[in-house]
């Protein structure tokens, strides 16, 4: 089956590993997808409130446009153009991991946002109603 999914049992980033080992030691759990986004996310408004210094609203707004932000799965930015992330998702198939009873992403491979979003040109488009 085709699926997206988190592999955080093997992403051999270092910053990704100590992402892991800090989040495994404080739960007593692995992470799942919702623990690395909810922690990308603390981040990148961490480093808006830098780039703003402030934390006013249209101060914010403008600060994430352009923003890259370092991550335990290497960085992302916001575009300028429609402030997107550019963080991306992990797409494979399933498979049952019969040591430990549970299914698990293999075949995988990381697509960045940056192949996957509109182009600036076509958020224009879009965006004009044309």
């Amino acid at each position: 089956m085709l699926v997206t999914g988190y592999p955080w049992y093997d992403i051999a980033a270092p910053a990704h590993k100590d992402f892991v080992a800090r989040f495994t030691k404080k739960y007593d759990k692995n992470p799942v997808l919702g623990s690395l986004v909810g922690y990308v996310t603390y981040l990148s408004i961490v480093e808006a409130i830098r780039k703003a210094g402030s934390t006013d609203t249209d101060k914010l707004v403008a600060a994430f446009r352009g923003l890259k932000v370092e991550t335990p799965i290497g960085p992302i930015s916001y575009r300028a153009s429609d402030g997107q992330s550019t963080m991306g998702a992990w797409v494979g198939t399933t498979k049952l991991d019969a040591r430990r009873g549970v299914g698990i992403m293999v075949n995988y491979e990381y697509v960045p946002g940056e192949k996957v979003l509109p182009s600036d040109d076509d958020v224009k488009k879009l965006r004009s109603g044309n």
